[in-house]
């Protein structure tokens, strides 16, 4: 198991697998979570495929709000998920009410996450 969410009210955000942006984004949301004064952070999870349904259960169990998803395990974390939107791909899953529906945002940015995450909840 991974870093549970230890606050209530903490929303926790992770980059799955690896990713070849993943400290730029890591460090970047981070950043603008303290800037904003929200009460979240983004941390990593080295993921290969076997681990994704462990990791999907604790998006669940433990209220993880979006996993930026490495590109390694974008088509192996299809089925495995509740919804997946018209593209058919996946780099972004959110956890809606407990309902992991995967995205294809194609052009993966700290700010365009964010963003795609406040306009989807």
């Amino acid at each position: 198991m991974t870093k549970p969410r230890l606050s209530t009210t903490r929303e926790l955000y992770g980059i799955l697998g690896a990713h070849p942006q993943a400290s730029t984004l890591q460090r970047e949301m981070n950043a603008i979570f303290d800037a904003e004064g929200i009460d979240a952070f983004c941390d990593r999870y080295p993921t290969n495929v076997d681990q994704i349904p462990e990791r999907l259960s604790e998006m669940f169990h433990f209220d993880r709000r979006a996993y930026i998803v490495g590109s390694k395990l974008q088509e192996a974390i299809l089925p495995l998920l509740d919804v997946v939107d018209t593209s058919g791909a996946v780099d972004l899953v959110l956890n809606k009410g407990g309902v992991l529906t995967g995205y294809f945002l194609g052009d993966i940015s700290s700010e365009g996450v964010l963003k795609f995450v406040e306009a989807n909840k």
